[in-house]
């Protein structure tokens, strides 16, 4: 037996930040990571899929995109097992309550339910959310399942694990294991749990620098006798933020070398969303153009930001004359900075430091942004 877990895709998100054509350009781009799947389903001969809540990013679903999950249910043919979430609950008008192929099986109760698969020798319980919350948790209170001859009985839920004030369904680990389930596909959480046979499968391709790294599903096996579970990673583009530390470095062209080998660091052979960090301590005038390096075209780069958090600290003849709030902050330091106390000139200069990056509208420790 083998089951592919996903969920979170958030299909027809709205992308208000690029412009509706780039919005629909990267609409359409989810809905090939959703073909993906199905076509790993396909290929790894899958005996069903999970998933698990929040396919869709609202209610509304676009007309392609319906289209495409109905051409891949059907075609996929063994059992697709749904467990609606927050974002796409079980409500009337949602694309769950519409007519869906007979091996789409939909949760469509916040009460816990199950599906029978004798061919498989699986059961799988599961629930909905039918509204935007689910502010209990659907497994509290519940007795053990008699096993009918199955032989693995498996959860398919959208929650938020172990956090009992949640208001999006609070499910106990411990409430899963009294509970007999062998695994627990879950959904929700974005990052994907690394260990264990209780696991949210993460998000399939990152949608913004919230989801950083590589996207995948989770492929559970029956092996010898016991379930194994591997990540499977199919995104293509991926979002990496990272900082370059720019203490020590004296001329623009030394931090502009630094910034390149950080991007040429984080380039592979998908395209990578990459935000930069430029932080520490640099003279004034040091810092290259920022915008002539984001702008270059690179291969392998699907974008760059850099963001500024340096701090430009001048020497203290230049501070000593300085008429404005900055020259009056170093002097009222002087003493400290000066100090026989190692210490105190050591804490003297990390007050300057905090200080002016506040002057200049900036947030800064010894080792970069706060």
């Amino acid at each position: 037996m083998k089951i592919l877990h996903t969920g979170d895709l958030h299909l027809d998100s709205a992308f208000c930040g690029g412009g509706e054509t780039n919005a629909a350009i990267r609409r359409e781009r989810q809905r090939a990571v959703l073909k993906k799947i199905f076509d790993l389903a396909t290929a790894e001969s899958c005996d069903a899929v999970f998933i698990a809540g929040d396919l869709f990013d609202t209610s509304f679903v676009t007309p392609e995109t319906r289209s495409l999950c109905l051409s891949l249910f059907e075609g996929f043919g063994k059992p697709v097992v749904v467990a609606p979430g927050n974002h796409d609950p079980f409500v009337d008008g949602s694309f769950w309550k519409s007519e869906l192929p007979e091996n789409v099986y939909v949760f469509s109760s916040s009460e816990l339910q199950y599906f029978d698969f004798p061919e498989l020798s699986l059961t799988v319980g599961g629930y909905a959310f039918t509204s935007s919350a689910l502010p209990r948790s659907p497994l509290e209170g519940q007795t053990p399942k008699a096993r009918e001859g199955e032989k693995y009985l498996m959860l398919c839920a959208h929650c938020d694990l172990d956090m009992p004030t949640s208001r999006y369904a609070p499910v106990m680990s411990s409430d899963i294991v009294k509970l007999g389930f062998d695994y627990a596909a879950l959904g929700h959480v974005h990052n994907p749990t690394t260990e264990g046979n209780i696991r949210y499968c993460g998000f399939a391709e990152g949608r913004s620098f919230d989801e950083r790294g590589e996207g995948g599903v989770l492929m559970i096996s029956d092996e010898s006798g016991a379930l194994s579970v591997q990540r499977r990673v199919i995104s293509e583009r991926r979002y990496v933020l990272c900082e370059v530390n720019a203490d020590g470095m004296t001329a623009a062209e030394e931090i502009e070398s630094a910034i390149e080998r950080e991007i040429e660091k984080n380039t592979g052979e998908g395209l990578t969303h990459l935000r930069l960090e430029l932080c520490g301590v640099v003279p004034e005038g040091a810092l290259p153009d920022l915008g002539s390096i984001e702008s270059r075209e690179r291969s392998g780069v699907a974008s760059l930001e850099i963001t500024d958090s340096t701090l430009c600290l001048p020497d203290g003849a230049y501070l000593e004359k300085d008429t404005t709030l900055r020259g009056e902050f170093y002097r009222s330091l002087r003493a400290g900075l000066c100090s026989d106390d190692p210490t105190e000139r050591r804490l003297s200069l990390r007050a300057l430091r905090i200080g002016l990056a506040a002057i200049d509208g900036k947030s800064f420790t010894e080792g970069g942004s706060i």
